[in-house]
């Protein structure tokens, strides 16, 4: 059974609400689980080694839509060279091919605005591409993850009611690590045990994103909004 290490050091437990499951940020398809586009002030910041660990709202906010090792942190220019390689270095599905694409490398130049490619993210536009690329700096991408999107009654990791451990759930849209530090171990303890509950082996695809290009045809206004909320806000400090 492989299961989530202790997180030692200086390495951060990052945790933060996903405004919008929609299998395009996080990305894990091709392998790889990529956090490319949204939540810049994480980006731009976390390292080989940390956490990232995103969770439902509202109702559903004490549930874990994935876990992430981060294994590398790519700059944007490093991340189109490598979705575009032929070498070993390659990092596959994840440039979008159409509207309904969940591939996250959007942008064709890290350097300047360039409209981006139709995707299912619906990300396009000058403002978009300043929170991605310049203000995102970097892509995190990581082998070793799990990814439960929307859940199910066998996937669902929730964090139970009386539980010390719900303090690392945002109370708002911003991301919380720095007042992480003291539960490192309790939440390794917690999801590795989650793991041996629900018989989870391997990580991986575990399920599908709650919101779906094949099932749902809502608009993404009010997704948008809440995203770009989340993006603007700073790390909860108490």
């Amino acid at each position: 059974m492989i299961e989530l290490e202790n997180i030692v050091g200086e390495n951060r437990l990052f945790t933060y609400k996903v405004a919008h499951d929609g299998g395009s940020a996080p990305n894990p398809y091709g392998g790889v689980c990529t956090l490319a586009i949204c939540k810049p002030k994480i980006r731009s910041v976390a390292k080989r080694g940390d956490v990232v660990v995103g969770f439902g709202c509202k109702d559903d906010q004490y549930r874990i839509v994935y876990c992430m090792v981060v294994d590398e942190n790519l700059t944007w220019e490093e991340y189109i060279k490598r979705c575009n390689s032929n070498g070993s270095d390659f990092i596959k599905d994840k440039i979008p091919k159409n509207d309904k694409d969940q591939g996250d490398c959007i942008w064709l130049d890290a350097n300047r605005y360039i409209k981006a490619l139709k995707s299912w993210s619906k990300h396009d536009g000058s403002e978009d591409f300043d929170r991605d690329v310049t203000n995102g700096k970097k892509v995190l991408i990581g082998s070793k993850f799990w990814y439960f999107g929307s859940g199910s009654k066998k996937n669902s990791l929730t964090i139970p009611e009386g539980n010390d451990l719900r303090l690392i759930v945002p109370r708002a849209q911003g991301h919380r690590s720095t007042s992480n530090m003291n539960f490192r171990d309790a939440f390794v303890e917690f999801f590795n045990k989650q793991l041996v509950d629900k018989e989870i082996t391997e990580p991986g695809l575990k399920g599908a994103p709650t919101i779906s290009p094949t099932t749902d045809e809502r608009t993404y206004s009010a997704c948008r909004a809440a995203e770009k909320e989340s993006d603007l806000t700073d790390e909860e400090l108490d």
